[in-house]
């Protein structure tokens, strides 16, 4: 017989066996889920309704690094941190996935909590891209984030060289040169920055309501109430959570009880998480005014 025949009949047996058998043996059950699907999910933002095919493949082939960043990439953005470590651990072994690969781990695992192991991660995109200001800037965080201030110096020097005007590099910047003591140089920076605003009536809106969400507060704590004023005050920044007015009224009042080291630990968050040049400013007056007593401890207390 035909060896081509002979092939086609043994495939065939083959496949019935597999088909009838499905769970429990060793045939390979593909994924109907192609990759192009997978992207099209992702072009649309849609990555949690993508997670059900990467899963499939995954199941698949676990060792695929596209498939591995996709995965990751997708956990990210649905906020599950911990859980894209592993699959991005293996794309970044890609040299084709080792910047993207590279940059979401380093922010997975510093926001984490482990900046040691986020430098390391960095330090692969980097590799790949010694010129991503996007990269340097990350890696400069996390070597903040570590106490390594001379590296973090080195890696904000570099991106301001590479391109000065990059919102990505403000914060790091900014506040490299805080902990080094360079104050003045850190509000040069501020001063020299752009800020956006949102339109006057959106604006105008805000500012009443949050006005009349201090009110509340602020009168409590001059009634002596500073318990039920602090829980007034933490209700206002989760409605208003970068409004100037709120913040810098909130750090007064921390100011005012005793508890300056919450009061900075609040600005610098701001300012990481928003950028803007106000925030800035206060927490750079903060450290000219109080020096090493103005860093922040651990963490501020509760939702303030």
């Amino acid at each position: 017989m035909h060896s081509a025949v002979l092939f086609d009949r043994r495939a065939l047996a083959m496949g019935l066996v597999c088909g009838a058998l499905v769970v429990g043996t060793g045939c390979p059950q593909r994924s109907e889920w192609p990759l192009e699907r997978i992207r099209e999910l992702h072009a649309r933002n849609q990555y949690e309704a993508s997670l059900e095919g990467l899963r499939a493949l995954m199941d698949d082939d676990p060792t695929d690094p596209e498939v591995n960043y996709l995965f990751g990439k997708a956990l990210m953005q649905i906020g599950e941190y911990s859980l894209a470590i592993w699959p991005l651990r293996r794309a970044i072994e890609s040299a084709e996935y080792a910047f993207d690969a590279g940059v979401l781990l380093a922010q997975a695992t510093l926001d984490s909590g482990t900046p040691e192991h986020a430098i390391a991660a960095v330090d692969i995109a980097v590799a790949a891209r010694p010129d991503s200001v996007e990269a340097l800037a990350l890696r400069a965080r996390a070597n903040l984030k570590a106490a390594r201030r001379t590296q973090a110096l080195a890696d904000v020097e570099r991106a301001v060289e590479l391109d000065p005007d990059d919102p990505a590099i403000l914060v790091p910047r900014v506040l490299v040169l805080l902990d080094l003591g360079r104050v003045d140089e850190a509000e040069a920076v501020l001063d020299a920055s752009e800020h956006g605003a949102g339109t006057a009536e959106a604006r105008a809106d805000e500012d009443i309501h949050a006005r009349l969400c201090l009110t509340n507060a602020a009168f409590a704590s001059g009634n002596g109430d500073h318990k039920s004023a602090e829980v007034m005050y933490a209700d206002c920044l989760d409605a208003y959570a970068t409004d100037p007015l709120v913040v810098l009224e909130v750090v007064d009042f921390y100011d005012a009880i005793g508890q300056p080291e919450h009061a900075t630990a609040l600005l610098r968050r701001t300012f990481e998480e928003t950028r803007a040049a106000r925030f800035g400013s206060a927490l750079s007056r903060r450290v000219r005014k109080f020096g090493e007593e103005a860093q922040p401890s651990p963490s501020p207390p509760g939702a303030v």
